[in-house]
């Protein structure tokens, strides 16, 4: 029975395959692989859009414990700067790992967060002596190949789709190649989303890349990303810094990507990295950064020559104990002063964040936030309980905006977690002054262990004397002992606030209270089968299904279906 079972899926697979051929599909590399799926079903708080593209860079290109600082292993999950900073003591102390496992003998580690990060860790040098250690000079050829197509259907936008291909090759670890492109349906039209050639890489003291890659050091102020918040919502540490290092684009949503060349030299704890870029109005950007590090320190001066204008920067990261201290200060050709830090602690059942931002000069036209804060307390009273409060204010020049949230997540038994968020976001406008949108949620999570997973969740957001959203989803997940699993997702979303304006992907904030019609709703059904096909080759089939009633369009159903197919293979 279980080898019928085994040979029906693997023809459902190889059929699935065969489909793949005959529809369209758009953006393959923005689907997230089952183990990023299975690290967010846990975490109980909001994800950052930036944590997921750094989850899905860690995940195609595993972070080498062996050689990797403790700035770069703060960006895995749930490793706060104490760990990092354990995980480097123990390689000093002991010499490089022989596997991750072996991460399980750092003070602070267990099996069951080794566990968890081990999807996104690889460790690259084995102890000498060993028969698996790979010379530098190996021809050992190794790449990922990813595959997809995907249909959208609209009644404004019916069969829009693309088909997208991304590959990366390495041939030992001197060189690596990889790509990114997509074929539209629509048109024919055929567009390279990035490409990149990789020289050295990160396990060699010195890097060459050509083509498309992305640079992130500092606070984000010198070499920024999408955004220079941090995120209190951050999977890695209490508070979200910027992600330290020179990689080139593997992911969709790549933040700060730059295109041209960039050079990286470590050499006794110091560390030279240069680029010369071009921007998309054709012209070229010169920069680089200095940087010296230890265990416990990091600094690095940075110089780019941007859009007619010379910004230099200067960063700090260092940790004491269980607190880390991180700032920039930048400043720009025209005067104008940045100056962004802040620090994680963690003391015994306690631990939290403090951010700040302060941009005096902040020019209006470019609605420059002046002032924010982040503060972030987290506590533990025992193993199975976790209370979170955050606030995050900030001011503009035609704004103060503040929002403060509370966490609770207690673990029940027999697999039971409960969890609960309150959240008030106040806006004070100079125009009108609108009362604090309150958000309630609740959720309810059960897991039979390594089988079957369970969650519910209700939430209610509405500000005083309007009508409130609600929203309901129903979470389940199926995995075999042979890594198949099935996900289903339902979603209910009754709207007290939407406007004519509003879109498929979503319903408008309370500012459109005005409208007549006030009973909106939204139906989602979502659908994942993911499995291995061969050793090294697995598929992954999403279905999505969304339907709206808007009363404001003379109750006119909006319906969009979508269809994912994607084949992943992974050599060595």
């Amino acid at each position: 029975m279980h080898l019928f079972m085994k040979l029906t899926w693997r023809t459902l697979m190889a059929a699935s395959l065969v489909a793949m051929m005959c529809l369209p599909e758009e953006r393959a590399a923005q689907d997230l692989d089952y183990s990023i799926d299975a690290l967010i079903d846990r975490e109980a708080a909001d994800i950052d859009p930036e944590d997921i593209a750094l989850l899905i860079s860690l995940r195609r290109d595993p972070l080498d414990i062996n050689r990797a600082g403790r700035t770069e292993l703060e960006q895995l999950p749930w490793i706060t700067p104490a760990l990092a900073g354990a995980i480097v003591a123990w390689r000093e102390r002991h010499g490089p790992f022989g596997n991750v496992g072996e991460l399980a003998q750092v003070p602070g580690f267990t099996p069951v967060l080794v566990s968890r990060i081990s999807p996104f860790v690889r460790a690259g040098y084995e102890r000498a002596g060993d028969e698996r250690a790979r010379d530098d000079r190996s021809l050992e050829t190794t790449g990922r190949l990813r595959l997809a197509r995907y249909r959208t259907d609209r009644p404004d936008a019916p069969g829009n789709g693309i088909l997208g291909v991304q590959a990366d090759i390495g041939l030992g670890n001197r060189f690596k190649l990889g790509g990114r492109g997509e074929r539209r349906d629509r048109g024919g039209e055929t567009r390279w989303r990035s490409g990149y050639v990789e020289f050295g890489g990160s396990a060699t003291s010195r890097r060459l890349i050509l083509g498309f890659f992305e640079m992130d050091f500092g606070q984000g102020l010198i070499w920024r990303s999408h955004s220079i918040r941090p995120s209190t919502a951050s999977l890695s540490a209490s508070v979200k810094r910027r992600i330290r290092g020179l990689r080139p684009v593997r992911t969709t949503y790549a933040s700060g990507a730059r295109r041209g060349m960039a050079m990286r030299i470590d050499r006794r704890g110091f560390s030279l990295t240069g680029i010369f870029s071009r921007t998309d109005s054709g012209k070229w950007e010169p920069g680089g950064r200095l940087g010296w590090s230890r265990n416990s320190g990091l600094v690095g001066i940075s110089v780019l020559q941007s859009e007619g204008s010379l910004r230099v920067g200067a960063d700090l990261d260092y940790l004491y104990g269980g607190t880390n201290l991180f700032g920039e200060m930048a400043i720009d050709g025209e005067g104008y002063q940045t100056v962004q830090g802040g620090m994680v602690w963690s003391m015994e059942g306690v631990e939290g964040g403090l951010t700040f931002h302060h941009q005096p000069d902040a020019r209006l036209i470019e609605k420059s936030e002046r002032t924010w804060q982040s503060l972030l307390v987290r506590w533990r009273p025992d193993r199975r309980t976790t209370l979170q409060l955050s606030i995050e204010p900030r001011l503009t020049y035609l704004e103060l905006y503040q929002r403060s949230t509370i966490r609770f997540r207690r673990r029940m038994g027999r697999g039971v977690i409960a969890s609960g968020v309150w959240r008030r976001e106040k806006d004070e406008r100079l125009v009108t002054g609108l009362s604090p949108l309150d958000t309630w949620q609740g959720q309810v999570a059960w897991r039979v262990p390594a089988r079957v997973q369970w969650r519910a969740r209700y939430e209610r957001r509405g500000r005083y004397g309007l009508k409130p959203e609600h929203d309901l989803r129903l979470y389940m997940r199926y995995r075999s002992r042979d890594r198949f699993s099935l996900t289903a997702q339902w979603e209910y979303t009754l709207s007290g606030f939407s406007a004519p304006e509003d879109t498929l992907a979503g319903f408008s904030g309370p500012e459109s209270s005005a409208s007549l019609f006030r009973s909106n709703h939204r139906e989602r059904w979502v659908i994942l089968l993911y499995g291995p096909i061969v050793p090294g080759v697995s598929t992954l089939v999403r279905y999505t299904r969304t339907r709206q009633t808007r009363y404001d369009q003379l109750k006119i159903p909006l319906v969009e279906t979508r269809w994912v197919l994607q084949l992943n293979a992974r050599w060595r």
